[in-house]
């Protein structure tokens, strides 16, 4: 007889289940930029062999989160100034086409879900939940520019993005300007206000980056 709402479980491969660890601490700020790690190291701390961390590290490396060195494991990568510019300045522009092709599919639920991540973050006393939530945001609007090619080029950013958010502090003064700036975009979403949406995306990811630039210039 089988159980009503019970669904197989799906078993993931251990070289996925270790990729999705370290990525996670390295993107979360666990493991800091520059940190030196070894496949033996990790094959000790999450009980496995070392052929899967081989392939979580080969991973890894080819989305540019950390660097493999021979012999020596490798080193989560230390971004630069300019990687972060670089990283930002494409953004800017993805951003803009998925806030245009949102709007147009943006139902009640999307804006109420929209605002919901800004309530939540107006309160929220974890630095990681905050990023969390901000990163949701900007998530449901690429769900609803259902475009899979603006959100694979997304994907490929997105890493980068909140590992520089995490590391970076932010001051209660910033964080009331980006909840501001979350809720002008929400109100030209809501709007359908196509240009004025896009303008103020275009503000917002401006801003954040001239916040995280500031860690670069110390």
């Amino acid at each position: 007889m089988k159980l009503p709402g019970l669904e197989s479980v799906e078993r993931q491969p251990l070289n996925v289940i270790v990729y999705e660890k370290l990525k996670s601490s390295i993107v979360n700020g666990d493991i800091e930029p520059g940190t030196r790690i070894t496949e033996a190291t990790v094959s000790k701390q999450l009980n496995v062999s070392s052929t899967p961390v081989r392939e979580a590290f080969r991973k890894l490396s080819a989305e540019g989160l950390i660097t493999i060195v021979p012999w020596k494991g490798a080193i989560v990568q230390e971004f630069t100034s300019k990687q972060i510019q670089d990283v930002y300045q494409c953004r800017t522009s993805l951003e803009e086409l998925a806030v245009e092709l949102a709007i147009p599919r943006m139902d009640e639920d999307g804006i109420k879900q929209l605002k919901e991540c800004v309530k939540k973050s107006m309160t929220c006393e974890s630095h990681t939940e905050y990023v969390e939530l901000n990163t949701k945001l900007h998530d449901l609007i690429y769900e609803y520019a259902d475009n899979p090619t603006l959100m694979n080029l997304y994907n490929q950013i997105k890493d980068v993005v909140i590992n520089n958010r995490i590391v970076t502090s932010y001051s209660e003064e910033r964080k009331k300007q980006i909840i501001q700036e979350h809720e002008a975009i929400i109100k030209y979403i809501e709007l359908k206000d196509i240009d004025n949406a896009k303008q103020a995306v275009r503000d917002h990811i401006i801003k954040g980056y001239n916040h995280i630039k500031t860690r670069f210039e110390k």
